[in-house]
């Protein structure tokens, strides 16, 4: 496990995996009851600053949006095409509930399967500008591989949905998506036009978070696992139930302390929120790995250029500026050349300037613009995406490749759909 550092963290799984992998040594444990599970969210791949799939549930709620008028006045669904995905998280499970409701039933699980499918193969993180099947952990990617190398047989065990995490963990993680334990909405067979189908039905079937993971381990595998590792509370439960067996067990907590690589957060955190397992997982014997002390390498290496802002180059027409929408047949358009030459018309005037753009990251400089006069209503238009333009820091490209350029605060500010030459 080269992405591990030789601290007590590594001593300690390698020495585990020694002891019940040795015949004859009193911690033996034979090839078939060699069962380890793992969270997934923060603990396999990065969580912040939400949980992935809520990325997707988003993006799901503004594709849908033009078949539900209704929501552009209805919350949660309102402000998830404000951008205020703030608002959205304060409201807690029941909130993301709603939205997962809506956005995920109503479809077959192979129509669902393409779609979480497509989303996952080309949206981005929007802090890394990696795609999200880039932000992996290389030291966990490594851990996986040097389990399996002894026999062991992994599984992920995660609060995220099922069938969102199975089309793509084989590939990802090398886990079969037969391996893979999560929540999930109830569905039912049918036949459609002489096709045998399995519909998801806007109902939840079961959470698989804190004591549900337990329930899910027992349902899905039938058997209590010997290796545990999370990285929340949400996974206690699971620790006490792998380390409350007889014999070699282990239990570990990926604990994220690194704000420069990464991100730093445990106890006051609304995301993976990491207190009670800090208290007691030491004093129970678990393994507590610190992110920053025990990992030389964060994710994996990537091709030059792989997730860069080649992407953004092209020409864009604004469809929605601060949320208020756009004039009919008033184009406010942009254009990002490759030497980060911006340019293009508020829909009144031309403008042109630079932007320095590195990952995710986009900054204007000043914008130089000509000065024509227009109606009130154009002026205003103008007006809003200059302001716009201004407090943009970074920007994302959504599975429909809508283009958002978002603020300091992770806000849309401007949406754009590109535009053919």
């Amino acid at each position: 496990m080269p992405s591990w550092n030789d601290s007590k963290s590594k001593q300690a799984i390698v020495g585990f995996v020694e002891t019940v992998t040795t015949e004859g040594s009193d911690g033996f444990v034979p090839v078939e009851q060699r069962i380890a599970t793992f969270d997934n969210d923060g603990t396999l791949w990065a969580e912040q600053p939400m949980y992935v799939q809520a990325f997707f549930v988003f993006d799901r709620v503004k594709a849908l949006a033009p078949q539900h008028p209704e929501w552009k006045t209805t919350e949660p669904f309102a402000s998830v095409l404000k951008g205020d995905l703030k608002s959205v998280l304060a409201g807690g499970h029941e909130s993301l509930l709603e939205i997962v409701m809506a956005s995920h039933a109503g479809m077959t699980t192979d129509e669902f399967d393409k779609i979480a499918t497509d989303w996952m193969n080309t949206t981005r993180h929007p802090k890394t500008g990696r795609l999200f099947t880039e932000m992996v952990y290389q030291p966990m990617l490594e851990l996986l591989d040097y389990l399996r190398a002894n026999d062991f047989k992994t599984f992920i065990v995660s609060g995220g949905g099922i069938d969102f995490m199975r089309p793509w963990t084989e590939r990802v993680y090398g886990i079969p998506p037969e391996q893979v334990v999560g929540s999930s909405v109830k569905a039912k067979f049918a036949v459609v036009d002489g096709v045998p189908v399995i519909q998801r039905l806007p109902e939840i079937n079961f959470i698989d978070d804190k004591a549900g993971k337990p329930v899910g381990i027992q349902n899905h595998i039938g058997q209590r696992p010997i290796f545990a590792a999370g990285n929340s509370d949400g996974d206690f439960e699971m620790m006490q139930w792998t380390t409350a067996g007889e014999g070699s067990r282990f239990a570990m907590y990926v604990h994220h302390t690194d704000a420069d690589r990464e991100w730093a957060y445990d106890r006051e955190s609304s995301v993976g929120r990491l207190d009670r397992g800090l208290d007691e997982g030491p004093e129970l014997g678990w393994t507590i790995v610190d992110m920053k002390q025990d990992w030389n390498q964060i994710y994996p290496a990537i091709e030059a250029n792989a997730s860069t802002s080649n992407v953004l180059f092209g020409k864009w027409l604004a469809e929605d500026i601060g949320n208020h929408g756009v004039l009919d047949r008033a184009q406010s358009t942009f254009v990002v050349e490759e030497d980060g030459s911006v340019s293009g018309s508020t829909a009144v005037n031309r403008y042109r300037g630079k932007a320095t753009i590195q990952g995710d990251e986009i900054k204007f400089g000043p914008l130089i613009a000509t000065r024509r006069a227009a109606p009130r209503a154009l002026m205003d238009q103008e007006a809003r995406f200059l302001k716009a333009l201004e407090g943009v820091v970074g920007y994302r490209i959504d599975a429909n490749g809508l283009l958002y350029l978002i603020d300091a605060e992770g806000v849309d500010q401007i949406r754009f759909s590109a535009m053919s030459e």
